[in-house]
């Protein structure tokens, strides 16, 4: 038997862009906690007596971190309890600008911290060999994971490949996608027992013999409109074989395991009343754990300006709560329609009333002869409407 912790794409270095405001506060704290995950990843490795962690590429956002990130990276990495296989991938390739070709790199194998800079069958112990394909540029026209097992024979012990690319269409980051079918074409002739896969930041099982996976990210790292499960690593544990022998099957144990803390959502809803407006805020009040939420929303429908006005006084105290909490640039239609009732609410007179009901025609359409308008004009109108709102509550 042999386990060991199946993980990738840890691009130390990462920035989000929600996560930079109020001096980049959240995003200090998201640094720290992608660091934290690491440790939480060889906890695990002790828990489970895994005897080693295969990183399946992309360890580093970028060859080009700066020394402090890069620094603080690589000792973290050193302090892991069991061996460390690294691999690189598309965002750290192994090229003549690798990050791999730093110094620092040179005594890492003293700390059990091994860089897999080709596919030369690496002897971890008998028995157990890691086969692993790096990423030498961000893209290949080839699938070199397809070659490289084609070449593999049967094998008496345990081999694990480890690579870093797409499967069959899902995206291009990484060029030419692998070859399923030659992967199981080589399990089943005994050559190949488990496919430690990185790229997707999502963990999948992608066959159903349970020999291939993705593992995701180590940390959530996007929306879960496009990544679905990401934040766990994967203990993998392998029955050795006893002949090599096509038939003779390992079985093979995958087990998913949470190590991530943050936690990224979109919420979209329709809006019909100002009950749809409580039910967005009663959501984001049962969201546990708001200091490592990032939370973009996309609201469509018509509310009154006093609803409007409610809804942002509300969102003010919620915006504050979150690591991040903002409005979807595209596919965010709230609309405000000012009716006579809102605009006596706002205790106005003289020029200021004139020029709230003026803005409450623009924000419909249409300007002062009943013709329409742009919808920048309108838009502008209704914006304009909302702040003078805004600033009368204020001054109460």
């Amino acid at each position: 038997m042999v386990k060991f912790i199946h993980t990738s794409d840890w691009q130390l270095g990462m920035t989000r862009w929600f996560l930079e405001g109020d001096g980049a506060e959240a995003q200090s704290r998201f640094d720290e906690d992608r660091l934290v995950a690491i440790d939480r990843i060889g906890a695990l490795a002790q828990r489970e007596g895994a005897e080693f962690i295969v990183v399946a590429g992309d360890v580093f956002d970028s060859n080009t971190l700066p020394e402090r990130v890069f620094q603080r990276a690589l000792d973290r990495i050193a302090k892991l309890p069991v061996p460390v296989y690294l691999l690189p991938g598309n965002h750290d390739a192994l090229d003549a600008s690798s990050i791999y070709n730093r110094a620092a790199f040179q005594k890492m194998e003293d700390e059990d911290v091994f860089v897999i800079r080709d596919s030369e069958p690496i002897i971890v112990r008998d028995g157990v060999e890691i086969v692993g394909v790096p990423v030498r540029g961000k893209y290949s026209a080839e699938d070199v994971v397809g070659q490289v097992v084609s070449d593999l024979q049967p094998t008496a012990g345990a081999r694990i490949v480890v690579a870093h690319g797409q499967v069959e269409g899902f995206g291009q980051d990484a060029g030419a996608t692998i070859d399923l079918e030659e992967i199981r074409r080589a399990a089943s002739r005994g050559a190949v027992d488990f496919v430690a896969l990185g790229d997707s930041h999502s963990t999948a099982q992608l066959d159903p013999e349970g020999r291939v996976w993705f593992s995701g990210a180590h940390e959530t790292t996007d929306y879960d409109d496009k990544e679905r499960d990401s934040g766990n690593a994967l203990l993998v544990a392998i029955e050795p074989r006893h002949t090599s022998e096509a038939s003779s099957k390992l079985n093979v144990a995958v087990t998913q395991r949470r190590v991530g803390k943050w936690r990224f959502h979109a919420v979209t809803k329709e809006v019909t009343s100002f009950d749809d407006v409580e039910d967005f805020f009663a959501h984001l009040d049962s969201i546990p754990e708001k200091t490592t939420t990032a939370v973009k929303y996309s609201l469509r429908g018509t509310v009154s300006l006093t609803e409007m006005s409610e809804f942002e006084r509300r969102l003010a105290t919620q915006e504050s709560r979150f690591a991040a909490l903002y409005r979807r640039k595209s596919g965010s239609d709230l609309t405000v329609v000012a009716e006579v009732d809102d605009i006596d609410k706002l205790g106005l007179s003289g020029y200021p009333l004139q020029a709230a009901h003026q803005l409450s025609a623009l924000s419909q359409g249409n300007d002062a002869e009943g013709m329409s308008i742009a919808e920048e004009q309108r838009q502008a109108a209704t914006d304009a409407l909302r702040l003078l709102a805004r600033l009368v509550g204020e001054k109460e």
